[in-house]
């Protein structure tokens, strides 16, 4: 295994894929290996939101001030400062032609890694396709309004037939969408993993909610998600109605939405801006479940989360979530695009607390065996010879 990797990623705080890169920036790093990180746009820290005390482990703490940023254009110089025998792991971009032009030209093509945390590299812009009728193959004009669509799909593929990448994808549904449009190359499925707490070391559900201020008899609803109302694929938009449609059955509900860029209240759903770990943490102890109604989805770090933490889950079963929750055994899963099945699924685990803590307890015993951040590592070693 070589003992230089560079993961590299868009943004330098936000979102699964670069919690994805810095967690195992940090595992390589505990592993004494040479692990650096590199990204294009540099947001606000959610980490330096509060001075909680942390929660949950983080073994990503130790790099998380590190990383250097890194124009796209110009990100195979840095690749060109490994070894000889180094590797360059990309996670995300925001432009991927020049960031893939730029290693075809550098020659250190020969260690490149690429994760597919969505479908951008495939497509034409798109993250995820949906239900696109033109898919795998794009098309112009491109119905959701991306310039030259083929073009850059035709030149991605170009580009990754040249460079010849270990392809990852961290569920075997976006790895299918991969080989459809890519089927002469091989998409290896290593799935995502964070941390998984010792329960000892973690508050009980009242003492969470004492620290937050909710009352015990609360039923607590989250929504969740890097974005927060923004985010399109995770029905940002429609949260408040969601939560309007549950607390009209359920007395007593009190719902909250984290993950934008706002503090605010709207139809009784309290919404917070990004939070700390520690902070999230804290909620989804507080909570009793959590409704997430993503149209599309890779293997999304916040359902690990909620696993790890006992908090059971109700989700439209579309894209890699079917991979991580098991309806009826660690949370409840509704057809894509069926909120009237979501809202009675989220009812359930609010008026049913032996069915909710069963399946929470039911996520956090399966999940510690699948998700585990060490188990990621080891698969990622695995992968790069080690």
């Amino acid at each position: 295994m070589s003992t230089s990797i560079m993961h590299h990623a868009a943004l330098k705080h936000r979102g699964g894929a670069v919690r994805v890169a810095r967690l195992l920036q940090a595992a390589q790093v505990a592993a004494g290996l040479d692990a650096r990180f590199s990204y294009e746009l540099e947001e606000n820290d959610p980490e330096a939101l509060g001075a909680e005390t942390p929660l949950v482990a983080c073994p990503e703490a130790a790099a998380k001030t590190g990383g250097q940023r890194t124009h796209p254009a110009a990100l195979a110089r840095r690749a060109s400062e490994l070894p000889p025998d180094g590797v360059t792991h990309l996670h995300t971009s925001s432009d991927w032609p020049n960031v893939l032009e730029g290693l075809l030209d550098s020659n250190t093509a020969s260690g490149l890694v690429i994760t597919l945390h969505d479908a951008t590299p495939l497509t034409g812009g798109c993250a995820y396709p949906l239900d696109c009728p033109h898919f795998p193959a794009c098309a112009d004009p491109c119905p959701r309004q991306y310039p030259q669509a083929r073009l850059r799909q035709a030149h991605l593929r170009t580009l990754l037939d040249r460079l010849e990448p270990l392809l990852v994808s961290p569920s075997s549904w976006l790895a299918g969408l991969a080989r459809a449009v890519l089927p002469e190359r091989h998409v290896r499925v290593i799935p995502n993993g964070v941390p998984w707490p010792d329960l000892a070391t973690l508050p009980r559900k009242q003492d969470a909610r004492a620290a937050l201020g909710i009352a015990p008899g609360a039923k607590v609803v989250l929504f969740a998600a890097h974005g927060g109302a923004r985010a399109a694929y995770k029905s940002g938009t429609a949260w408040p109605a969601f939560f309007s449609r549950i607390a009209s059955r359920v007395p007593g509900a009190v719902g909250f939405a984290a993950g934008g860029d706002e503090a605010a209240t709207r139809n009784g759903l309290t919404i917070w801006p990004y939070l700390d770990r520690a902070r999230l943490a804290l909620l989804m102890r507080a909570a009793d479940c959590l409704v997430y109604p993503t149209l599309a989805d890779n293997h999304p770090l916040v359902l690990l989360e909620a696993a790890a933490l006992e908090l059971p889950v109700a989700s439209f079963s579309v894209g890699g979530v079917p991979e991580i929750v098991s309806h009826g055994i660690t949370g409840l899963l509704a057809p894509a695009g069926h909120d009237d099945a979501l809202v009675d699924h989220a009812v359930s685990l609010l008026t049913a607390p032996a069915l909710a803590r069963t399946m929470g307890r039911n996520a956090r015993d399966q999940g510690g065996k699948r998700f585990s951040v060490q188990r990621m590592a080891a698969d990622y070693q695995k992968l790069l010879g080690g």
